[in-house]
């Protein structure tokens, strides 16, 4: 069984735009009008701009420049508390030294070696040993 085949109207466009061109306004072109030449400013006029212009252009200079100080301090700084720090660790390595130094010759042996040897000194006998109290009233 053949189907039926079916049209499609298309619509005619030169009618659709004759029914359009009734409805829309109608612009017109005004004549062109002759250029006059643009008025030349004087020295007056043109100074607040120009000290503006300079103004702006000196502000930011001077932002910049402030930038550029800013990061040459910043690296300036940094570079003295890494030499700081170097510093202050060579000074611990240094104090655990001298502890190392003070416990070696305070140690009671060595006192004891050092009083024999150049003083003379012996420890007193067990009977020769008197305990003195010190009493407050």
């Amino acid at each position: 069984m053949k189907r039926p085949r079916f049209e499609v109207k298309r619509p005619d466009i030169g009618q659709w735009a004759q029914t359009l061109k009734g409805k829309l306004p109608q612009w017109r072109v005004a004549p062109r009008e002759r250029a006059q030449p643009a008025r030349m400013l004087s020295g007056s006029e043109l100074l607040v701009p120009a000290a503006t212009t300079l103004l702006l252009t000196l502000m930011v200079m001077g932002s910049a420049m402030a930038v550029i100080f800013s990061a040459y301090e910043y690296r300036r700084l940094f570079n003295q508390h890494q030499v700081l720090v170097q510093q202050w660790d060579e000074l611990q390595v240094e104090w655990g030294q001298y502890l190392l130094e003070q416990s070696v010759w305070s140690a009671h042996h060595r006192v004891e070696a050092v009083a024999a040897d150049k003083m003379n000194m012996v420890v007193p006998a067990t009977e020769a040993i008197e305990i003195v109290r010190h009493e407050q009233r």
